[in-house]
């Protein structure tokens, strides 16, 4: 079960749908929630160019008071948004806990990952200097090295949302295996749907890969549909059913079979994540 939740709070407004998802986590399995804001230490590196010889550092520490000035205004600002998410927690019930702590954001997500169940992150909001892309730098980071699963938010969770269609990625990998209590955990409810997945070169093939996780369901008292799609991209597969049947979290390893993808972010997950509304639930 889910007794505790590390809630990684972003920036405002990019935490908006993590918030979301830590409360509804919170109210249905009557879980203790930890907001933890890290201060990122880049914020006290200035860029500079590199002198000739090669012996100028590419950056450098602000003067003490500048940096005493910067970590104030940092930590203050990161204070007010963990009162008003503790505030809105106490409104609803929700047991909670905040803390502040500096360094690389993913490093102290990471450790403080150890003392709980779960993992919610934001797609953006953490970084210095935004990502060009979607998802922000830190989450990888994160999920590669969290011991627990990691909720990476969608674009859309209301505030009262409810998660009624869960779909599960499995494609046989000890990642996606590790994927499967989670899945178990958050889809064993009445009224959830559940769809279990694989992309596969036969239908046979398929529906083999499929039978131990189908197993691991139904031993939790949930019946999922089984789907097979043979000769497509997984993330295409994915994306596109998350639109069209209205998934609202996706379940899956954060990497394939594919042993580039033990050393490499698995390009499979940066897509989903990249371009699927739904969230996500990964566990590396």
């Amino acid at each position: 079960m889910i007794r505790s939740i590390l809630f990684a709070l972003a920036e405002t407004p990019y935490g908006s749908g993590a918030s979301n998802h830590a409360c509804w986590l919170a109210r249905k399995e009557n879980s203790f929630v930890h907001a933890l804001a890290v201060i990122d230490i880049a914020a006290f590196e200035i860029p500079v160019m590199g002198a000739a010889d090669g012996f100028m550092p590419s950056v450098v520490t602000p003067p003490v008071h500048s940096g005493q000035t910067l970590m104030q205004d940092l930590t203050a600002a990161a204070g007010g948004r963990l009162e008003d998410f503790a505030a809105r927690c106490s409104a609803r019930g929700i047991s909670c806990a905040t803390e502040i702590k500096s360094g690389i954001p993913a490093d102290v997500i990471c450790q403080a990952a150890v003392a709980h169940d779960i993992v919610v992150v934001s797609r953006a909001g953490y970084s210095r200097v935004p990502s060009p892309h979607s998802v922000d730098s830190m989450v990888a980071p994160v999920i590669r090295g969290a011991v627990r699963p990691v909720l990476v938010a969608g674009s859309e969770f209301p505030e009262d949302g409810e998660l009624r269609n869960v779909l599960v990625a499995y494609d046989g990998s000890l990642h996606a295996a590790r994927a499967l209590p989670a899945a178990a955990e958050l889809a064993a409810r009445p009224g959830v749907r559940c769809t279990l997945l694989t992309v596969a070169q036969q239908e046979s093939a398929g529906r083999e890969t499929l039978a131990p996780a189908a197993a691991f369901l139904h031993h939790h008292g949930i019946d999922p549909s089984i789907r097979v799609i043979v000769h497509a991209k997984p993330s295409e597969v994915i994306c596109d059913l998350a639109g069209s049947e209205g998934v609202d979290l996706v379940v899956m390893g954060a990497y394939g079979r594919s042993p580039i993808r033990e050393v490499l972010f698995g390009s499979t997950t940066e897509r989903i994540l990249a371009h699927c509304a739904a969230s996500v639930v990964l566990q590396a």
